[in-house]
């Protein structure tokens, strides 16, 4: 188990709902279908992907919720398969169509796109890279804060997401649905009293029950990082326990949770 740090902040998207508290409670707004990317300013929104933009809303959640200066904290961002969709159209119309490509269409597709675009809006200059591992991509993305938080001993927000890919990629049975999540990590001894705290597991062998994830419609459960999902619903229950972060698919890397109730 890695060394404990504390969790300062944490925040999701979640198509049809406009908190996490909200989802958990079951109370859906259709206002909130779509990701609003409240962070990015509106001329750069409009050309933002809805990935990026359910990305800047996760973000902007647990940055608010730390009370984190959003121009100086570091981040890690995953995305299993990142702007697939952005990506895809750019290849078919360079094969197929064999017209130029969009340079802004081709920026939009790399899969630092919302790591540039969030740090931009944002005005960061600080640390920020983007990981990409499959479904454990949650938990890679995490060992890499954590080498953050190790060698720097400073905050560090880990935001991960991926949207609906396309069915001739990805088959529409084995397809999910838009989803983001983060959480803001800080050294405990930098962190306010009695913030929840957790740990890193290896792969959890046979005696580590994990927690049992809350439950979610089928498109919702199958994300590559619903893990991650799974622990910010975990912080905000303030459930005690150990939380995997994948659903089977990963290779079952996990968290012990730490609430502050029970520190």
């Amino acid at each position: 188990m890695s060394e404990a740090v504390a969790v300062v902040g944490w925040g999701a998207f979640v198509p049809g709902y406009a908190t996490v508290a909200d989802w958990i409670g079951g109370r859906a707004c259709a206002e909130s279908s779509a990701p609003v990317g409240a962070l990015v300013p509106l001329r750069d929104r409009r050309r933002a992907s809805p990935l990026s933009r359910a990305l800047a809303d996760a973000y902007g959640g647990a940055v608010e919720r730390a009370g984190l200066d959003p121009a100086r904290v570091a981040s890690v961002f995953g995305s299993a398969l990142g702007e697939v969709s952005t990506m895809i159209g750019l290849l078919d119309q360079m094969w197929s169509e064999g017209t130029p490509l969009s340079p802004m269409k081709f920026a939009t597709s790399v899969h630092n796109a919302a790591a540039g675009v969030i740090s931009i809006a944002t005005a960061n200059r600080g640390f920020t890279t983007s990981i990409g591992a499959d479904y454990d991509t949650p938990a890679m993305a995490l060992v890499e804060a954590l080498g953050w938080i190790g060698s720097r001993g400073e905050p560090v927000v880990l935001c991960c997401g991926d949207e609906s890919p396309p069915a001739d990629l990805v088959p529409g049975q084995r397809g999910w649905s838009l989803l983001a999540a983060a959480v803001a990590l800080s050294p405990v001894d930098r962190a306010p009293r009695g913030a929840p705290t957790l740990g890193l597991l290896g792969p959890l062998g046979p005696s580590e029950e994990a927690l049992a994830p809350p439950q979610t419609d089928g498109e919702l459960g199958r994300n590559p990082n619903v893990g991650l999902f799974d622990l910010v619903v975990a912080l905000e229950r303030g459930v005690p326990g150990i939380v995997r972060l994948d659903r089977g698919e990963g290779r079952g890397w996990g968290v012990r949770v730490t609430p502050a109730r029970s520190a």
